[in-house]
């Protein structure tokens, strides 16, 4: 990411964990219904917008088509849409950013609301005490298995998928709570950025699924920690005069001009 920190636009909303299934189903159907009803200059997907994305077979799948024909829809009526690739499909790539019409931001997302430089990132590069994870997510991550991801048939790929979901939940129940907890100094150091420029002043993530607003030093840091889709502050509204606005995907629904 540069030093620079674009003008952001007031009313761009942030969701994210939505854990689509590529396959279909009435959380795909409740996206598609969302994005229909949109009225937003933006849309910022965190990460995890899909449970699994295991390469561009996956964009045969009929939930895959219905959610990038959604993603593609709202474009076309001139909301810009963002999305950060979560641990569940980072291998989103340049076609499905072709089909949808979305940008990928790999490396997590940055804008500036009303003088409040605001980083996005999905959150599992925050859980630095899980050092198996991290290795783990070295390796998926790596050129080798998105070249894998190319060259295995449909079949297998799901297959595959399904074990490491499987795998991942039992890792998980095995952890203890501080090593898959999101850490504070993770958070401090990824607003800080690397590059020189100034820091972030809010910091958006997802991944644990559990709605939290809290400051962390001084200068205070406001971290925000947006529920899973579903959840009761699932969505964040960006550029009110009183900073970030936590609430809910299916209130936007029913209340478009909420």
């Amino acid at each position: 990411m540069s030093n620079a920190w674009p003008a952001g636009e007031d009313g761009t909303l942030v969701i994210g964990d939505l854990h689509l299934d590529p396959k279909g189903g009435a959380d795909v159907r409740e996206f598609s219904a969302f994005c229909t009803g949109l009225e937003a200059p933006r849309l910022v997907i965190l990460g995890d917008l899909f449970d699994a994305w295991f390469g561009r077979s996956t964009q045969g799948l009929p939930g895959a088509k219905e959610v990038t024909s959604a993603l593609a829809q709202l474009t076309q009526r001139g909301v810009a849409v963002d999305v950060i690739p979560g641990n569940r499909d980072f291998l989103l790539d340049d076609e499905f950013s072709r089909i949808s019409g979305a940008h990928l931001f790999p490396s997590g997302w940055r804008q500036e609301f009303h003088g409040q430089r605001t980083l996005i990132l999905h959150g599992d590069t925050l859980c630095t005490l899980d050092h198996s994870y991290q290795r783990l997510r070295r390796f998926l991550h790596s050129g080798f298995v998105r070249g894998l991801s190319r060259c295995l048939p449909r079949w297998v790929l799901l297959r595959l998928a399904g074990r490491l979901r499987a795998a991942s939940r039992r890792a998980v129940a095995r952890k203890s709570v501080p090593s898959k907890t999101m850490q504070d100094q993770a958070a401090l150091e990824a607003a800080a950025g690397d590059s020189g420029g100034e820091p972030a002043q809010v910091l958006v993530v997802g991944h644990a699924h559990e709605f939290s607003d809290r400051n962390l030093g001084a200068p205070p840091l406001r971290w925000l920690v947006l529920d899973g889709w579903g959840g009761e502050r699932d969505t964040l509204r960006l550029g009110t005069a009183s900073g970030p606005t936590s609430l809910s995907h299916r209130d936007l629904m029913t209340s478009p001009n909420l």
